[in-house]
């Protein structure tokens, strides 16, 4: 398993330079440039989340993207300090309590508040939340398909 860690400061503005590693790194182990901007999406949308919810915009924390790579799967450990998320977004998160099961994934269907959450579960295969001591932990995974 091949792991990277990228790290940056709880600020909007520095999403940007994630996201372009993100989907360079989707295309690397062999997604196609729509399903790599699904994940890079999702992971835009968890940090986004960390920052102004977790932290409430305080910008002198981090975030911390830990992207493991195998031959079955890419899996993102998500790091915070901050405020642990509530119990209805972890199981809108994780479960998809209150979210549409549709084939497609209609960005204007979702409503404003809960988007973030609705696109990770429904572009991620596997989505696991917890409080790890002082930290939160969101681990997603997206399977990668058989040559």
């Amino acid at each position: 398993m091949k792991n990277l860690t990228l790290e940056i400061e709880s600020e909007l503005n520095h999403i940007s330079l994630l996201a372009v590693a993100i989907h360079a790194i989707c295309v690397h182990a062999g997604l196609d440039r729509n399903e790599a901007s699904q994940v890079e999406l999702s992971l835009v949308e968890a940090v986004t989340n960390s920052i102004i919810h977790a932290y409430h915009g305080d910008p002198d924390q981090r975030v911390v993207v830990i992207l493991a790579l195998d031959k079955e799967h890419l899996r993102f450990d998500l790091y915070d300090t901050g405020t642990t998320m509530q119990v209805e977004q972890v199981d809108r998160l994780v479960r998809g309590r209150g979210i549409n099961e549709s084939e497609s994934l209609d960005l204007a269907s979702i409503p404003e508040s809960g988007r973030g959450l609705e696109i990770i579960h429904r572009t991620m295969d596997e989505i696991v939340y917890r409080r790890e001591g002082d930290r939160n932990h969101l681990q997603l995974r997206r399977y990668l398909r058989a040559e």
